[in-house]
């Protein structure tokens, strides 16, 4: 809803959560204010009463979308991405820096052209880090997932394939941190079956690299401090040889402990 006067400016075509908030630090850097008061004042500004007004409508914009070939985006995680399809090379064309683009992985590869009804409804939203045009009129991008997200409305017969998003959010987030494997810390009460759990992935996870060491190239698992083990099964996940929905299965999971269970079973399988 806008306020009487109008707006004095105008958002983006794709507007960015993330460049909003920014755009509110910047502005109250240079005024002087508090940061809620600079909020408050740009989202006036942009025509809406309240920055949490803002705020909802920015999340629930369309964004331009890339449907996946063999392929489950997760949060958190980078992927070079080589984009064929005229709509998705129009859709990357389409977002501006730092603005989301939405990734979702189409059920069955072989379609050129899926609609609704074969596409996955949970995918990640993502920022594009790098892009570049190929002579053959293709595109590579590299893009670092962010957050998960329900699609609400696919949009197919468009210039670009986009979808109307809400974010999907976990059910709880596990107080641990893991800065090496084995290590967690802190370690208390109610956390014991968690804590108990994320060494059982850890300790398959160790086994399975020994093993892949001995028989071929060793697993390309980058480990970084983490500051929520539930993100654990994407690092993991990425590297292993599962089917595609597995894969979507873990995204779409919304327990953290559940996630890790599922991960710890597809490291046993693997193994």
């Amino acid at each position: 809803m806008t306020t009487s006067q109008g707006p004095r400016k105008r958002l983006p075509q794709n507007p960015s959560e993330e460049n909003l908030r920014k755009q509110a630090k910047r502005f109250a850097k240079e005024e002087g204010l508090q940061l809620a008061a600079a909020q408050r004042r740009l989202a006036i500004e942009y025509g809406y009463k309240s920055w949490a007004e803002l705020m909802r409508a920015v999340s629930s914009q369309f964004v331009p979308m890339i449907p996946l070939r063999e392929l489950v985006v997760f949060p958190l995680e980078v992927y070079p991405i080589y984009i064929g399809r005229p709509k998705s090379v129009s859709a990357i064309d389409a977002v501006a820096a730092g603005s989301p683009i939405l990734l979702v992985a189409q059920r069955d590869a072989k379609l050129g052209a899926p609609s609704v009804r074969d596409m996955y409804e949970v995918g990640t939203l993502g920022v594009i880090v790098e892009r570049q045009k190929l002579p053959d009129g293709t595109a590579k991008i590299v893009v670092e997932g962010r957050k998960r997200a329900r699609v609400k409305r696919f949009v197919f017969d468009d210039e670009f394939n986009k979808a109307e998003v809400e974010e999907v959010a976990d059910t709880e987030r596990l107080d641990f941190t893991i800065s090496a494997p084995g290590v967690i810390n802190p370690a208390s009460a109610r956390r014991e079956y968690v804590g108990g759990l994320i060494r059982l992935v850890l300790s398959a996870l160790n086994d399975y690299v020994l093993r892949k060491m001995k028989t071929g190239p060793a697993a390309a698992i980058s480990w970084r401090e983490l500051e929520d083990p539930g993100a654990l099964p994407y690092v993991i996940a990425r590297h292993l040889n599962v089917e595609l929905a597995q894969q979507q299965a873990l995204l779409e999971c919304v327990s953290p402990a559940e996630r890790l269970e599922k991960i710890l079973g597809l490291l046993k399988a693997a193994n």
